[in-house]
């Protein structure tokens, strides 16, 4: 299945392009679709569902054309959400399509109208180690996918293939105490996880020296007054958001 739901999203990606509907991959399938071999076969794990991003504004079209593929919509849900979120499923159920619409709102909130047009398939890499290290309570699964991701991509100043975009995390993480704390806090975890998620030397090293490097960069990039603001309360507060649990 995570083979076929790579090859799905892709597909999805270029019908849509074809009807004047920008969609790009994110999660899993998108880190899957940009990985080495060397990194599949390090990380790669089962994927049961498809996650995209795409425009609000052409969300009426979007909604028709997963429709028109016999794709199943989650309509209370769709009809409580469909602003900002939308939820398929296949037809027999084998996997499910979530659908977020500029926005990416889970643990932590972030802007991606901006940059879903930036790459042809997915969002950029920098996006996408952003929407897994937000997760308030991240798991084996999510750090295994942080790492698959950085084994093909370099934190730099740009974006592109190869490349993790390391001016937009330091941007937002800038700004957003509570976004700083909880990527930090998961690069540590990661880090920590090494060992029992990688069992090649120079890989391994590899992926050490990055996260490091992010961590680094994370602690030393501007601040602005409302995240020393934020920073005076601490943990004392809780600075990330539970997300509704959506019935699949």
């Amino acid at each position: 299945m995570s083979d076929d739901l790579v090859t799905e999203g892709v597909r999805l990606v270029e019908e849509a392009g074809r009807a004047g509907i920008a969609v790009r991959l994110l999660g899993g399938t998108a880190i899957a679709y940009r990985a080495s071999e060397e990194a599949r076969c390090a990380f790669a794990r089962p994927l049961a569902d498809l996650d995209l991003v795409s425009h609000r504004r052409t969300a009426r079209a979007l909604r028709d054309l997963l429709e028109r593929r016999d794709l199943e919509p989650e309509r209370v849900f769709n009809a409580t959400h469909g602003a900002k979120r939308l939820l398929y499923h296949a037809p027999d159920r084998s996997f499910h399509i979530d659908v977020f619409l500029d926005r990416f709102d889970m643990s932590h909130s972030f802007d991606l109208a901006d940059r879903i047009e930036l790459e042809p398939v997915t969002l950029p890499a920098a996006d996408l180690l952003l929407t897994k290290l937000q997760i308030a309570e991240l798991n084996r699964k999510d750090a295994s996918d942080t790492l698959m991701l950085l084994a093909d991509h370099e934190p730099c100043d740009h974006g592109g293939p190869g490349s993790l975009e390391l001016p937009r995390v330091t941007a937002l993480c800038g700004t957003d105490w509570g976004l700083y704390t909880t990527i930090t806090d998961n690069l540590l975890a990661t880090q920590a996880l090494l060992p029992s998620l990688v069992g090649d030397d120079p890989l391994r090293e590899r992926l050490r020296a990055r996260l490091e490097q992010l961590r680094l960069a994370l602690e030393g990039c501007p601040k602005t007054a409302r995240w020393k603001l934020r920073a005076r309360v601490g943990r004392r507060v809780r600075w990330y958001e539970v997300p509704e649990e959506v019935v699949r």
